[in-house]
């Protein structure tokens, strides 16, 4: 499947899904088939930051299927699986004050040396924990726990 970063328009979108533009607003929930939605959101994904030295890197697992054939391409793997597993695309901004004044547990943790930064504990935990990296990243997450309900 080739990527699919580019949306179509708006009209034959909400056609194909058999959608109107009046049901997106009026109605709490509308059926969506899964591949379609899984387009979307790989659409979506596109935009999300990626580096494959990155992600080489920080996933030696995901450097190896590659190197053995397993894995054809960093990125679509990211695409298809890695975000949706929880990985990274590129280096997370992580506000390293923010960060220990968020999270007490994790500032007593770099004072005692069982971490070396915060930034060091949201790429090896964090992250997976739902901690958020800086404030942009708590601001967008609460407002998509708002658009999806709380969840």
């Amino acid at each position: 499947m080739t990527e699919l970063s580019t949306l179509p328009n708006g009209r034959i979108l909400l056609d194909a899904l058999m959608l109107t533009p009046e049901m997106l607003q009026v109605l709490p929930k509308v059926p969506i088939p899964a591949p379609a939605l899984r387009a979307l959101l790989k659409a979506v994904i596109s935009q999300v930051p990626f580096d494959e030295n990155f992600y080489a890197t920080t996933y030696p697992d995901l450097a190896q299927a590659k190197e053995s054939g397993a894995i054809a391409d960093l990125r679509t793997h990211f695409l298809d699986h890695g975000y949706f597993e929880g990985r990274l695309g590129a280096e997370p901004e992580v506000d390293e004050e923010f960060y220990k004044e968020m999270y007490p547990d994790v500032a007593a943790a770099i004072t005692r040396g069982d971490i070396r930064s915060a930034s060091d504990h949201y790429m090896r935990a964090g992250g997976a924990e739902g901690r958020f990296a800086n404030p942009a990243q708590m601001q967008a997450c609460r407002q998509w726990q708002e658009i999806l309900g709380g969840r």
